[in-house]
């Protein structure tokens, strides 16, 4: 995978995040396992909103998704904030 096709797919995935996001929606679970690719066209697409939530601006105190692709706030206060957890996540990916 090229850097170039690389930041292509990833700015789709970045684009899906803004949708949810505008949409109050928190993913909590992204991780390259939950975006699917079609190589075809490639269009990259975020799957598995199983975890998700609606977005608050107030601390989540339940972690949901995958731990090591989890903000750090969580592992050591067990709380942490969506939006920043959510930049956390794509900065692991």
């Amino acid at each position: 995978l090229s850097e170039e096709v690389a930041w292509v797919l990833f700015r789709q995935v970045l684009e899906a995040v803004r949708h949810c996001t505008s949409c109050g929606v928190l993913h909590r679970d992204i991780k390259p396992e939950n975006i699917l690719v079609n190589l075809a066209t490639g269009q990259a697409k975020l799957m598995d909103s199983g975890c998700g939530t609606y977005l608050q601006d107030t601390a989540y105190a339940h972690f949901a998704g995958t731990q090591s692709y989890g903000p750090l706030e969580w592992t050591h206060f067990g709380w942490y904030y969506g939006k920043p957890a959510t930049i956390w996540s794509l900065g692991i990916l």
